[in-house]
């Protein structure tokens, strides 16, 4: 928007024929005609703070007529001239004197002003121009540095200052929805629990990083500017060491961008992984959002927490003792880079707790099947076929084919040549690595409804309103089910119900249910076996 600004205000419009023009755009002409008149050689500037962003602007402006890359300038170039306008980009990341490794700079451009420390970026733009115009959003101030909103609050209440609110945006396919909702997801106000899918958007959870690295390889090969793009989670070994792996998940290794400078367009950046500081202003076509091992979610309080110690943005936490406030940066950063994307976003989180409270309200991708899903026209249901569950989908009650008017509700599927098919059969895919020693991630199970009797030892896919799983999500989990029992001469009752995990991974925990819970556990179904196709 602002780039169109500065190229329509360097346009000579002074025998422009209007006749086809709508009233929209003769107002436009007729403003900017205002305008000539007033400022005939008008000397205008792009003021943009993140260097990484002004490079790639530099670049852009070279190739439209009109205009120079020399209009593209930093808060410290403003004292070379005097500008009749300058328009501010991120405005939310103009700096103050905290936090910077350039305070000598900083310093003498304050004191050029008879400024003390107190002086800031905003100061100098507004003392080296006569006019201004700053997008900002204070959603996006991401770390110690950025001025503090209530600057901008006193420039609003000045009596010629005039805000323009912009409530629409134009780079993410989801729309003006998805913006609320990424805002209500990250400060966990979201009351409708339904997942999120909106019609032209792609925004799925991963249960593996694997996973979302080969999907966003497919979607970089279709259109290009697909990046991955974490939270400041892990250090910069690369930095000082070209051959150091700054980042490993589920064995991918990667390291952090080699370029702080237009990082996004260069050579070797699918293959890297960037931050906040060189993504931020950048339109991206699907962004991998990994969230690092500094963000998790307590199961207990509801709530998502920060582990300051896992955070290693140096200047985005030095001297920040207060957690919440270094929480609400770290939130600004996470959903500054969700907003990124303009076809779709996937979504992994570190944390397994963070990564099940998410699948609640996103979808979780499931890979494609190799199973042969029968049009409902030839399903002879539990003659030809066996129909599929969707646990991801089941949103707290796991339906039950009770009557034949339910049947063309399902998806039916052939069972391999050497399998019979039974009544009590049915079809789930199961994601994650909780079960990996018998079950891998993405595999398609056959499960036969349950039999009653004796479960000890058996793996069960089983229901219960106090179960967070990291791979399933809230209210369901396929483990291995065993039992202590309370045994007397008459009779024996559960004491509790232990579901464990069997994995190679030995963060997954157990599962123990007490007395008090286990009348409502609700067994699904006991795993029959993997189906191979």
């Amino acid at each position: 928007m602002a780039t169109y600004l500065i190229k329509l205000l360097g346009s000579d419009v002074s025998n422009t024929n209007m006749d086809d023009f709508s009233d929209n755009e003769i107002q436009e002409i007729n403003l900017i005609r205002a305008y000539k008149e007033k400022y005939p050689k008008a000397e205008i500037g792009f003021v943009v703070a993140m260097s990484s962003l002004r490079k790639t602007l530099q670049n852009v402006f070279r190739k439209i007529p009109d205009l120079k890359s020399s209009m593209i300038i930093s808060p410290s170039d403003t004292f070379k001239k005097k500008y009749d306008l300058l328009i501010v980009d991120e405005a939310h990341r103009l700096r103050q004197y905290k936090n910077i490794g350039w305070m000598g700079v900083f310093k003498k451009n304050n004191r050029k002003l008879g400024l003390d420390d107190t002086g800031t970026e905003l100061d100098w733009i507004i003392a080296n121009s006569k006019n201004q115009i700053f997008f900002y959003d204070s959603a996006q101030s991401v770390k110690p540095s950025d001025i503090p909103s209530h600057h901008f609050d006193k420039l609003l209440s000045e009596s010629n200052t005039i805000e323009i609110e912009l409530k629409s945006q134009m780079r993410s396919n989801g729309g003006n929805d998805y913006i609320t909702f990424v805002d209500d997801l990250l400060n966990v106000k979201r009351g409708n629990k339904n997942f999120y899918s909106p019609e032209n958007y792609d925004i799925v959870v991963f249960d593996s990083m694997k996973g979302m690295y080969q999907q966003l390889s497919i979607q970089e090969e279709k259109y290009s500017l697909c990046r991955l793009v974490a939270g400041y989670s892990w250090p910069w070994a690369s930095q000082k060491d070209d051959n150091a792996i700054d980042i490993e998940i589920d064995g991918v290794e990667l390291q952090w961008n080699k370029t702080d400078k237009d990082w996004i367009n260069s050579e070797n950046s699918f293959n890297e992984v960037g931050c906040i500081h060189t993504t931020q202003g950048y339109d991206l076509n699907y962004t991998g959002v990994i969230f690092g091992e500094e963000i998790s979610f307590n199961n207990i309080t509801n709530q998502i927490e920060i582990d300051k110690s896992k955070y290693f943005d140096k200047n985005g936490k030095r001297g920040l003792d207060d957690i919440e406030a270094l929480k609400e940066y770290i939130i600004n950063i996470y959903k500054t880079i969700m907003y990124r994307g303009i076809r779709g976003v996937y979504i992994y989180a570190c944390d397994k707790n963070l990564r099940a409270y998410f699948k609640e309200h996103i979808a979780t991708f499931q890979t494609e099947s190799k199973l042969r899903i029968l049009p409902f026209t030839e399903v002879k249901p539990f003659v030809n076929a066996v129909p599929v569950f969707d646990i991801y989908a089941a949103a707290g009650n796991f339906s039950e084919l009770q009557v034949q008017s339910e049947f063309e509700n399902y998806k039916w599927v052939e069972l391999p040549i050497n399998i019979s098919t039974r009544e009590d059969y049915f079809v789930c895919q199961i994601l994650g690595e909780s079960m990996n020693k018998k079950i891998d991630n993405g595999s398609w199970c056959l499960f036969k409804k349950d039999p009653g009797g004796s479960r000890e030892g058996k793996i069960v896919l089983v229901e219960h309103y106090n179960i967070q799983d990291s791979d399933f999500g809230a209210g369901y989990t396929i483990k291995s089910y065993h039992s202590e029992k309370n045994i007397t001469d008459e009779s024996w009752v559960h004491k509790s119900i232990i579901l464990k995990p069997l994995s190679f991974d030995s963060t997954y925990e157990n599962i123990v249910l007490d007395n008090t819970e286990i009348n409502e556990l609700k067994i699904i179904g006991e795993f029959v076996m993997v189906l191979d196709f």
